[in-house]
């Protein structure tokens, strides 16, 4: 019994170590010139863009300059994803027209006979759907924009 405990925690301890080297891969794969954040006991949070990755370390150009960090200091290394900010904008395009539009809808409603308008007939929809139009691309443009991707955890 005692030999497949131990045969079971060498497998798993060699799925571990090819596992780290995997990842690892997945940093050297990234390109120089991106926006990445480096985190390790001893150095806390730090970001930059990436210089360059060897087996052993990474480099990166930070506000405090070029920083050198052993792979055995790094405990996590975050990827800037891009900005889906046009993408998001139209979105708040869509569902502002539809609920300017709505909102005229509601507010044309007593307006079949022409007595309890303000301005006439379907006035109300021309108006509230451009502006729910504008302010739904503006909401949408000012949400939060990518964030990070954690690609590397020792």
């Amino acid at each position: 019994m005692q030999v497949s405990y131990r045969i079971a925690y060498v497998a798993l301890f060699a799925m571990q170590m090819a596992a780290q080297g995997e990842s690892w891969n997945a940093v050297a794969a990234i390109p120089s010139g991106t926006q990445i954040r480096v985190a390790g006991p001893s150095t806390g949070n730090i970001q930059g863009t990436l210089h360059s990755v060897t087996g052993d370390s990474i480099m990166l150009d930070s506000s405090a300059g070029q920083e050198t960090f052993a792979r055995q200091q790094v405990t996590r290394i975050s990827v800037k994803k891009e900005s889906h900010r046009g993408r998001h904008a139209l979105i708040g395009l869509g569902v502002g027209a539809g609920a300017g539009l709505g909102i005229g809808v509601a507010a044309d409603h007593n307006c079949a006979a022409k007595s309890g308008c303000f301005f006439g007939p379907n006035v109300s929809k021309e108006i509230f759907t451009p502006v729910g139009a504008i302010v739904g691309a503006l909401v949408g443009a000012l949400l939060p924009l990518g964030g990070w991707r954690e690609i590397y955890k020792q």
